[in-house]
């Protein structure tokens, strides 16, 4: 990527991230408060998101000034660098990757966690690692590791939550 390409890609990124930030700080606020049941503010479950969608928001925005700064104010579409953003591997990596984490976020409580946990971690490494070019036989031994890992990291993760945190998990 060019210096020039990578200012617009910062651009439209801190687009996202801004709207991103401002998102989870309404959708925080929302959340009920624990000062209600006279417990400390603190641990009302709103307080971590919203910190986190200041710091994205802030960030973005930083990232936004940055990009019009470097390109003086010119960041310029055109259909030509439209085209390009949703052909590359990336962006398509990365709604892969989004419509992976909503469909999990919409499954939970639906399927036993950690079942649905190793799907996930299975389903996302097989699709990040597997090499549609080379023959099967000589990827089984991914499809193993990543069996290992989805196993490994849901069973740790359920364990955690259930006997550390004491956190019920859907």
């Amino acid at each position: 990527m060019t210096n020039e390409s990578m200012t617009k890609a910062d651009f439209y990124t801190s687009i996202v991230l801004i709207t991103l930030g401002i998102t989870a700080i309404i959708f925080s606020f929302q959340m009920p408060g624990m000062t209600d049941d006279g417990q400390n503010p603190y641990s009302s479950p709103g307080l971590l998101p919203s910190i986190l969608g200041m710091i994205i928001a802030g960030l973005g925005l930083i990232m936004f000034i940055r990009s019009l700064v470097r390109t003086k104010g010119k960041v310029g579409v055109s259909g030509q660098a439209f085209k390009t953003v949703f052909t590359d591997v990336g962006t398509f990596r990365i709604l892969v990757t989004i419509a992976l984490c909503v469909l999990y976020a919409l499954l939970l409580g639906k399927l036993f966690f950690p079942v649905l946990t190793f799907i996930f971690v299975f389903v996302f490494i097989v699709l990040f690692e597997y090499d549609l070019k080379i023959e099967f036989k000589l990827q089984i031994k991914k499809i193993i590791i990543a069996a290992i890992v989805a196993a490994v990291t849901s069973v740790s993760i359920y364990m955690i939550f259930t006997y550390l945190f004491l956190v019920r998990l859907p």
